[in-house]
């Protein structure tokens, strides 16, 4: 993707030549267009630079995956990590206001899980808006943590594009939950069924 600098020096090359090569009485008209052109390339940019980017708590067990995720999430941008917290008590306490826009959540920490820990954050502030980020042995916590009230959920198998994806929708209002998410959790729940229940599997989701 071009940086400003780059699209600009195009359109005063571009300028320049056509000043160059085009008739007289066209001359006016494309410098005119040129002008119009970069005013508003420059206004959409600083609009977009300007955009506020959500503020963060990470919350989960493991530094090298909070250090890991927090230079992700600062190297492209998405948002800024105002604090970090290694399980569910840690987290409450640094829970204040002003709150933040939004908390990456790990279910299973020492002391305090991240199921006590989002019960107990949203009775203080139901407003707040998390995102479960777990492990493939944490599916069976999937439905309790959406009863809960948790916005998405996403497997730490995903790359940092389905991560950013998650954080932009839920801060714009929507829900975002792991597309291989139901599908692993049916395939549990059909192993764990008896021959009898099993005559009638719950149906596969596919991959798509």
């Amino acid at each position: 993707m071009f940086g400003l600098s780059k699209i600009l020096f195009l359109a005063g090359f571009t300028l320049l030549t056509c000043l160059i090569f085009v008739p007289e009485n066209q001359r006016l008209k494309i410098f005119v267009f040129s002008k119009y052109f970069i005013f508003a390339f420059k206004t959409k940019n600083m609009k977009a630079t300007s955009a506020k980017k959500p503020t963060m708590i990470l919350v989960d067990d493991h530094l090298i995956f909070r250090q890991g995720l927090k230079s992700l999430i600062t190297f492209e941008n998405i948002g800024t990590v105002i604090g970090e917290a290694s399980d569910g008590n840690e987290f409450i306490k640094l829970l204040s206001v002003p709150y933040p826009d939004l908390v990456i959540m790990d279910i299973d920490m020492p002391h305090m899980n991240g199921m006590e820990a989002t019960r107990k954050a949203l009775e203080l502030t139901p407003e707040l808006k998390i995102i479960v980020f777990s492990m493939f042995g944490d599916e069976e916590y999937y439905s309790k943590m959406v009863e809960l009230g948790v916005k998405g959920f996403i497997l730490k198998s995903s790359g940092i594009t389905e991560v950013e994806k998650a954080i932009q929708e839920v801060m714009q209002g929507n829900t975002y939950f792991s597309s291989t998410l139901p599908k692993i959790t049916i395939n549990k729940l059909n192993l764990q069924k008896t021959p009898e229940q099993n005559e009638n599997p719950i149906p596969p989701i596919p991959w798509w």
